[in-house]
Formats: C-alpha cells, structure tokens, sequence
C-alpha cells in the first residue's frame, strides 16, 4: 500500500477542497449500520477489512465510527477506503483515511467520530473496503448480522499487504461489521435519502449472503432504476432482534443468546440510528413483530406507532407506515397482529403519509397468519430473497419526497 508523503498528502487536500467548491455541498449517507453493543472477540492488534455496500455514489467520502458501546477508549491507526475487486482484495487507487488530519484516531468510551473527507470516487451499488488496524483496546460497539463476509488478519497491521496476498494476510472471516457504522457521499447533484427502521426483517435475516438482497437494497436498486427525481440513498437501520418498545428480548434471552445484541428499544433509537442520518427526508418504519412474539397488546403498539410518527415529523419530511408480517405466532399473538394491521391499513393514513402492505403479498394461500413458503427463507419468519424483493415492490416510490428541490 503507498503511504503519501507530505507534498502528496497537500496535493489530495487541494483535490478535495476543488471538489467541495465545486460539487453541491449536501453529504447524504450512501450506506449504514445500526450499531449494538458486541460480545468481546479479541480483535486488538490485528487489522480489519470490512465490505459495505455503497447504495449511492460521490465524488468525496466519510466514514463514520461508533464507539458507543465500548467501555474504554479504543484506538485505529493506518485506515483506508479502497474498492472491491474479490474478497479482500483491492482494485487500485486505494486511499488514506485521516481524522483531524492525523493518521491515528482515539475513539473514547461512548464516543463516535467522523472522518476528514476522503478524495475517492465511488459508484452507486459498489462495494467499498474499509480497512483499519486496531492498535489499542477492544471493540464493544458493531453490527451483529450483516449478511456480509468481512475479513481479520492475524496479529499484527497488515494494510500494506498487496492485493495478490490479501488473501494469505486476512485468514479469518466475519459475518458481522465492527466499528464502523456509515459512509456517507458528497454526490454530483442533490440527492435525499430514505431510511429503513425494523428489525430482523429489515436487516435482510434470511438474504442470500453478500448479495445485498435485503428488502432495503431491493427498495435501492428500484429507486436507481427509476433515476431523475426518484433516486434516493436508502440507510438501513434494522436490528435483528430489535422490539418498539422493549430493550429486552425474551426469545433471545431464552436461546441463551445476549439480549443487548437485539439494541434498544426502536423508540429509544430513533434519536440516534434515525433522526441523525445525514440528508435523509423520508422514514419507512417496518418494526414490532418481536413485541408481538413478546405479548405486547395490539392497542399498546398502535399508541407506540402514533407517538413514533409524530416524533419523526419534527424531522423527517415524510413518514410511512408498513403491515406486519406473518408467521412466528402464536394464536393470540396472530389476532393482536391482525389489530395492528387493520389499523395501520384503515386509520394509519392520519398518522403517517402512507401505508406500505408488506404482508399481503407474503401470506400463505391457505392461512394468512403463516409465510407463503414460496418466500420463505425456511423458518416460517423471514422472507428469501423473493419475498424480500416483493416487500420493496410494494413501497410506491411515487410517495417518497424523491431528490427534487434540495436545499
């Protein structure tokens, strides 16, 4: 990997500053990760390279870090964003990521920073590297279920390594995202972005894995297509796990599995996964079938919803509703859901712009409360990749406030 000297370090930041002048200066988020507390893996002293998936392009990036979970102070050194050619290793033009102009950032328990920007041009719906070595401290904060294959190395920084041995230096694989939580663009032209807040679902539980088959990147890929004042950025804040109005997650707990991997409760996150998402305009809120399983009453869910709404409107220019999906219930849960959804689909209209029906296109022919196994992923919970790709044709995008008359 070349480190630039110091006349090459001043010539990238003349770049940037010509292309902040000259670009419309709006950052959008291009990809994120809702961040959760993580169980320890002893990752320090090695170094990491982790695949997002990049839903829209820019001309400049920055990258967001979270340590917001962590109990100590944490420290990165040798960071960089490069593009994917296979697996770990990179096409060329990889660049340095600095913090305050510095090679070395310290992240203090709780703490979240933001990167300098960073000259590399990226395309919509590629896949970008992030590689940085962990030089001190444990990470605590990060993303559970990613549906992405990321790499470790062993011990030691290994972020020169070429790209004919990246292979060799990054031996161990993680299905999960550690401290990174957002890449955000400065795009060409103005563009919004939409949010996605949910659950397991929403985190594309389920997907094929590193195919982006989430409902999300479906919702994305429809959005690109369309193109003019129809593209947006969408950022997924799903969490599998995730419940509306609890932090605590019986069917985890029961699994011996740790609840606090399932987050906070949605309503407490919405000030932080949600309400500071970077050129974001519209929310899509697909969340509570885990309050469901966990004997939440419909009524108390449909109050949740309306407080939710109102509490994204002192943001968000438009907020949408979706219908619960089937399947995981049992038969008083199933007539709680049916409560909830009659709502959502007959009075949601006077607390959100508009409702979104994922779970008609998904039921079963012979029992609405069960998933159709065509689109089930095989647990009779969570979609496959056909299902997922049904749920992000039912949002009319004719709805979303689109990217026209960004200010």
């Amino acid at each position: 990997m070349f480190m630039s000297s110091d006349a090459g370090k001043q010539a990238e930041h003349t770049s940037i500053r010509a292309i902040e002048k000259q670009a419309y200066t709006h950052w959008v988020g291009a990809w994120y990760a809702a961040p959760t507390q993580m169980p320890i893996a002893h990752l320090s002293g090695r170094t990491l390279r982790q695949i997002v998936h990049m839903h829209v392009g820019g001309e400049l990036i920055r990258l967001r870090l979270s340590n917001r979970y962590g109990d100590a102070a944490i420290t990165i050194s040798a960071a960089f964003a490069g593009k994917v050619l296979e697996g770990p290793e990179l096409g060329p033009g990889e660049r340095a990521v600095l913090f305050e102009g510095r090679e070395t950032v310290t992240l203090e328990a709780g703490q979240e920073v933001i990167s300098d920007p960073v000259a590399l041009r990226v395309e919509a719906a590629s896949d970008l590297a992030i590689t940085f070595f962990l030089a001190r401290g444990e990470i605590l904060s990060g993303h559970l279920s990613a549906q992405q294959t990321s790499y470790i190395s062993g011990l030691g920084n290994v972020t020169a390594t070429s790209a004919e041995t990246a292979f060799f230096a990054y031996p161990l694989l993680t299905t999960s995202w550690w401290l990174i939580s957002g890449v955000d663009v400065l795009p060409a032209r103005p563009l919004n972005a939409v949010v996605a807040i949910g659950s397991s679902v929403t985190d594309g539980v389920g997907s094929t894995l590193n195919a982006n088959r989430r409902w999300p990147d479906y919702l994305a890929h429809r959005l690109r297509e369309a193109g003019g004042t129809r593209f947006m950025s969408v950022l997924n804040a799903g969490i599998s796990g995730n419940q509306l109005l609890s932090s605590a997650t019986p069917q985890l707990e029961e699994t011996g599995i740790p609840a606090f991997l399932a987050g906070e409760a949605g309503m407490q996150r919405m000030a932080w996964d949600v309400m500071t998402q970077p050129g974001a305009t519209d929310l899509i809120v697909h969340i509570a079938s885990n309050d469901l399983r966990a004997d939440v009453a419909g009524p108390i869910l449909i109050e949740a919803f309306q407080q939710l709404a109102m509490q994204a409107r002192k943001t968000y220019r438009k907020v949408f509703g979706t219908t619960i999906l089937p399947g995981g219930y049992s038969p008083a849960q199933i007539e709680q859901r049916r409560l909830v959804n009659r709502w959502m689909l007959e009075q949601g209209k006077q607390w959100f712009d508009a409702i979104f029906d994922f779970a008609a296109p998904l039921c079963s022919p012979e029992d609405e409360a069960l998933l159709n196994q065509v689109y089930d992923s095989g647990d009779g919970v969570h979609p496959n990749d056909a299902g997922y790709r049904l749920m992000a044709e039912a949002v009319d995008i004719n709805q979303l406030t689109g990217s026209l008359g960004v200010s």
